[in-house]
């Protein structure tokens, strides 16, 4: 046997140390609970909200990291309810997100709050949340950008729990939707401002905000995507089995001396 022999591969181990939905859950509540986790939720509440409002149904689910928010309260539909990875996240009930328990194609909105960043297996969260959507339905899903200040800052390698996720990008996001027939459509960004934790020098910092949304810059802290299920429907074609013969075409004279040519022709084959 050789040296590697017994050893696990290095992929393996690292899956390992990766945290369960429910143990970032935890401490992600506590993070949001901070200047710089406040100042995040109102931003993305002020951004999701009008898109959330403005999408219609008859069920909604919502899936959150943050006990703090509620994305649906401003949506018109009527069954609205919550799932959440830990119990003390205040959901309706405790879900392992990479296996709901809800039928196929039986939700019209789907709200996913920051679940793809820290689920270990976050292609898989995405498919079982596009499973459950029908067609038609939609899919209001909310990530980290690490192409942003707030993203860069995993350099310094602090102990925040925000740091510790997996950092997907917008545009990755929306091919792994692609490939699940979710078709991504408006792509809203925030938060462009320095990740300070005092109150006082995040509200210094709010020119960047003011330019970052004039500009429609690229490097917000978190982004928002809407996508909607699109699913090709199969046409029927009707054969005819009868064997009836299509009538044969025949061609137009182009002028009345050659019609009157061609029935000259057809008198004398008839005698």
């Amino acid at each position: 046997m050789g040296r590697n022999a017994g050893r696990k591969p290095l992929f393996y181990r690292g899956k390992e140390q990766t945290p369960s939905l429910a143990q970032s859950c935890v401490s992600l509540g506590d993070w949001f609970e901070s200047a710089l986790g406040q100042e995040i939720l109102t931003q993305q509440l002020a951004l999701a909200q009008p898109l959330v409002e403005g999408l219609f149904g008859y069920h909604l689910m919502q899936a959150s990291v943050a006990r703090q928010v509620d994305f649906a309260a401003c949506s018109r539909i009527n069954h609205r309810f919550r799932l959440s990875p830990c119990a003390d996240s205040g959901g309706a009930a405790l879900v392992e997100f990479e296996q709901l328990p809800l039928p196929s194609e039986s939700i019209d909105v789907a709200v996913l709050h920051h679940l793809l960043d820290f689920s270990p297996h976050p292609h898989q969260v995405l498919r079982e949340a596009g499973r459950v959507l029908i067609p038609g339905g939609h899919m209001v899903l909310i990530g980290f950008n690490p192409f942003s200040l707030l993203g860069l800052s995993r350099v310094f390698r602090s102990s925040s729990a925000y740091q510790m996720g997996n950092q997907l990008r917008a545009a990755r996001v929306a091919d792994w939707m692609n490939l699940l027939d979710l078709q991504a459509g408006t792509i809203e960004r925030g938060f462009f401002r320095l990740p300070l934790q005092h109150s006082d020098l995040l509200a210094k910092t709010a020119w960047m905000e003011r330019m970052g949304n004039r500009w429609h810059l690229p490097c917000g802290g978190f982004y928002i995507i809407v996508a909607r299920k699109e699913v090709a429907r199969m046409r029927t074609i009707k054969l005819n089995w009868n064997g009836d013969k299509k009538p044969a075409l025949t061609a137009v004279p182009s002028s009345p001396r050659v019609a009157a040519k061609q029935r000259h022709e057809n008198h004398k084959q008839k005698r």
